[in-house]
């Protein structure tokens, strides 16, 4: 047997099973959701017929006893039947229908009639003269006590013809479809029997760098062998290069924001030293080398890190987050950038209280540090205030940095995380190379958390960081 013929019964067979377990799903899900329905509008009509039951004895009309005797309760079974496509009927304490608005003495005693008076609802599908019925009954409580019950009987013969309706309609629908896409198997197997032709054209695409043309025969053959050779072939010279591309990409990406980040702390020790030729006080002179000492210890360690992941090829931002307090982490951070602020002629305020979260102090100072010097490069402001609000509405912990600088237009906002690439409406300079705010949206996410940037031309800046007050599993690396 050829093996399109092979396909095409494949293709048949799968799609009859498929069909068929469809048929069987779909009749069972419509009957089983015919009948729930019809069972709660039954519960739902009890509870409208016992309050007009208990309204009656209540009322003083008849006595609890009287509403299920032989004399009242067929007038009150005919009643709660009248204007209702099902039978009513009322039982008394020992089984025996009291009164009912139809005539079905072969029903007179049941399994739900005993269900119903130990206290339960019951439902049973019965089948009487070719005529299916769902009876539902429940029991009728007064003064803690089962005094009786009521009992409905509804003819289900509508639904079956509903279903036999379903049925032909599906199966009508089904045969169609199957032969439809049968006939398009068939066809589609036989336009594809051209294997030389198609290997012909993908030397071709191959010649020329494209590696996307792919062969595909159907015959036991030496053909299909040499397809096969050839389609392994094309696809490992498309894989190793692609995976060159991508190589090179990640360790481009990775070096460039390695060597943006070491202008920070390279910036805060140019700025320490400069302020330490118009101290006097021996004190702050200490204070300010003690911060030189810091950022150098921070640009050696970036520097080690570096080489570590040169060494071992692995060019990726290591994370690992702690629950640390967030306002002691903004305060050192701030400590560290104020002679840039100071020489900006930026004025400063700072709100905060102690604020414990879920974080990586040294990449959230990487991200306070890329915000800060931002504001100072681009924004053109003269005050800076940075806030620190311990729990937001949704359970994060913020720090929240405005400026009332020239702002920036949606467009300029929406650029703002994209790629230095693909930013078409800020230029790249040596004071502005597109990397921090991509680099601080990584970190940010990688530690659980988010940033947020509103801004308007004109009225100034807000930039928002959301910080996690909760545990979470948190990756160690953030691949480029």
């Amino acid at each position: 047997m050829r093996l399109r013929n092979k396909l095409f019964i494949q293709h048949m067979i799968t799609i009859i099973m498929l069909l068929a377990a469809m048929y069987v799903v779909i009749n069972y899900t419509l009957s089983k959701s015919m009948i729930e329905r019809d069972t709660q509008t039954l519960s739902q009509y009890y509870s409208l017929h016992r309050i007009e039951a208990l309204k009656i004895v209540n009322d003083k009309k008849i006595s609890i006893e009287q509403l299920f005797s032989g004399t009242y309760a067929p007038l009150i079974a005919s009643h709660l039947a009248a204007n209702s496509n099902f039978q009513v009927q009322l039982f008394d304490s020992e089984g025996t229908i009291v009164g009912d608005s139809g005539n079905r003495e072969d029903l007179i005693k049941r399994s739900d009639i005993d269900a119903a008076l130990d206290g339960q609802t019951a439902s049973v599908i019965t089948e009487v003269e070719g005529q299916k019925l769902l009876i539902y009954a429940s029991p009728f409580t007064f003064e803690g006590k089962i005094v009786g019950g009521f009992r409905y009987l509804l003819d289900l013969n509508q639904h079956e013809q509903t279903l036999t309706e379903m049925r032909r309609w599906f199966i009508g629908v089904a045969v169609g479809c199957l032969l439809i896409a049968l006939l398009a198997s068939y066809s589609f197997s036989f336009f594809i029997m051209q294997p030389l032709q198609a290997l012909q054209q993908a030397l071709k695409r191959v010649a020329v760098g494209d590696f996307s043309r792919k062969i595909t025969v159907r015959s036991h053959d030496e053909v299909r062998e040499l397809a096969n050779d050839f389609n392994q072939m094309s696809r490992a010279l498309q894989e190793h290069i692609e995976l060159l591309h991508y190589e090179q990409g990640k360790q481009k990406k990775f070096y460039d924001n390695v060597t943006h980040e070491l202008k920070t702390p390279l910036t805060s020790i140019m700025g320490f030293s400069d302020l330490i030729d118009k101290l006097e006080r021996i004190d702050d002179i200490r204070s300010c080398n003690g911060y030189i000492r810091k950022e150098s210890t921070r640009l050696l360690q970036m520097v080690e890190e570096l080489l570590h992941s040169s060494l071992k090829g692995d060019e990726a931002w290591r994370v690992q987050t702690e629950n640390a307090d967030l306002a002691a982490v903004l305060a050192d951070s701030l400590q560290i950038v104020e002679p840039t602020l100071q020489k900006s002629l930026i004025a400063t305020t700072l709100s905060m209280e102690a604020c414990y979260a879920y974080f990586d102090p040294k990449r959230t100072q990487q991200v306070l540090f890329n915000l800060i010097d931002n504001a100072i490069k681009h924004s053109e402001c003269t005050q800076l205030h940075i806030e620190l609000e311990s729990e937001s509405v949704d359970g994060s912990s913020i720090i929240r940095i405005s400026d009332n600088g020239k702002g920036m237009t949606e467009q300029e906002v929406q650029a703002l995380f994209l790629p230095a690439e693909q930013k078409e409406h800020r230029p790249i300079s040596s004071h502005s190379h597109g990397l921090g705010l991509p680099l601080c949206k990584q970190l940010m996410e990688l530690q659980g958390g988010s940033i947020h940037i509103r801004s308007k031309p004109g009225q100034g800046t807000v930039v928002q960081l959301h910080f996690q007050t909760q545990k979470l599993p948190s990756p160690v690396l953030l691949q480029n």
